[in-house]
């Protein structure tokens, strides 16, 4: 435990580096919490109002950046497949880590990670942010008083839009590998990797057991990954865990998540903090503790980390049978519509017909799409 104010440095200060420069080092820089004390990236560093550069030092090598500036805290928003290195990097070199999901990609790479850890002693958050959920821990409070009896039954259902650019975004998106290396793009393996994460672990983080089914679709024939996917798995306390998504809807659905045991149910939105426990009729609106802040207050009084590297074993081997598994079927024409993003008519997304309701059925009921009757699946 320290009480001194933490030297944070970044790795990865474009894309989703941005997001953290803005919401999460500038503010507490503003606010004496913490010293920014480097950034790193292998691009020219990108600017924004809420996220400028000042004076703060700026790298192209992430070794040079932790031997420059000795930081207490790295934060690591890079591509997938570079984790391991730079995150072991940094640990050898003194450093806790804020590590963005997936945090690797493979259990073996997992197991590596974890060697770095307990031998450097450090410690490893990774950026599962919906974890942090005020709501999360009333459904696990409410699972421990036995408001549910037994849990039988985690579901899980999402439904957003991608449009054509965000498969242009980067010379990794929308591929299964890049110069060799498996790429963890797609549905499952990207934007609704939380809500896997998010299923497991209110399914009381227990190993999967068994094998894990998986449906994975893609409507583009330039794409090789999924934009429209399924997984269920039973964990090794009997809870079913199903979670059906797409990047195709024509509504959204933020990302639902029914919870069934045999004395009652609940429905969290895990995306917005809402809950309606078992015998309410209203949800209700609960906050988020941030895992930055929850990372330092663990540096300085021991607080317990919310989403430690421990936790995120389960969903890195659902993630691994994801990368591992041949590219998607692709869906036929008939069942798409195209029509323009909402924001860029010039812009098309791609709607396959009837997938929102598709995955509130077979998060509720526990199927697969192939078991829904669906003439796409």
């Amino acid at each position: 435990m320290t009480t001194s104010i933490p030297r944070v440095a970044l790795v990865g200060a474009n894309g989703f580096g941005l997001h953290h420069r803005e919401h999460n080092l500038a503010p507490r820089v503003a606010r004496g919490e913490l010293a920014f004390v480097g950034m790193c990236d292998t691009a020219e560093i990108q600017e924004r109002p809420g996220a400028p550069i000042g004076d703060t030092p700026v790298f192209d090598d992430y070794r040079a950046m932790l031997d420059a500036t000795d930081p207490d805290v790295v934060i690591i928003a890079t591509p997938p497949p570079s984790h391991l290195p730079i995150a072991g990097d940094a640990m050898r070199h003194g450093a806790d880590i804020y590590l963005e999901k997936p945090p690797v990609t493979n259990l073996d790479e997992y197991r590596r990670l974890y060697d770095v850890m307990t031998e450097t002693g450090r410690n490893v958050q990774v950026g599962f942010q919906a974890l942090g959920s005020h709501a999360f821990n009333a459904v696990r409070d409410a699972i421990e008083a036995g408001r549910f009896g037994e849990i039988e039954s985690i579901g899980v259902a999402g439904s957003w839009q991608r449009p054509d650019s965000y498969y242009r975004r980067s010379a990794w998106a929308g591929k299964r590998e890049l110069n060799g290396t498996l790429v963890a793009d797609g549905a499952l393996a990207n934007p609704w990797a939380h809500a896997s994460q998010q299923a497991i672990a209110l399914a009381g983080d227990w190993p999967l057991q068994g094998p894990v089914e998986l449906e994975r679709l893609r409507t583009r024939e330039s794409v090789q990954v999924d934009d429209t996917a399924a997984w269920r798995a039973v964990n090794k306390n009997g809870v079913r865990i199903t979670v059906a998504v797409t990047l195709c809807g024509d509504r959204k659905v933020e990302g639902d998540i029914y919870i069934k045991g045999t004395e009652g149910e609940a429905w969290y939105g895990f995306r917005e903090d809402l809950l309606r426990l078992p015998g309410e009729t209203e949800a209700k609106q609960y906050g988020t503790t941030n895992l930055l802040d929850n990372l330092l207050a663990h540096r300085r009084r021991g607080v317990g980390l919310i989403s430690g590297l421990r936790r995120a074993k389960p969903f890195t081997g659902v993630l691994e049978q994801v990368l591992t598994s041949p590219v998607p079927r692709l869906v036929d024409e008939k069942h798409l519509e195209r029509v323009g993003a909402v924001d860029n008519p010039d812009d098309p997304v791609t709607i396959l017909k009837g997938v929102d309701q598709a995955v509130v059925d077979a998060a509720t009921q526990g199927k697969l799409y192939s078991e829904l009757g669906l003439p796409w699946a």
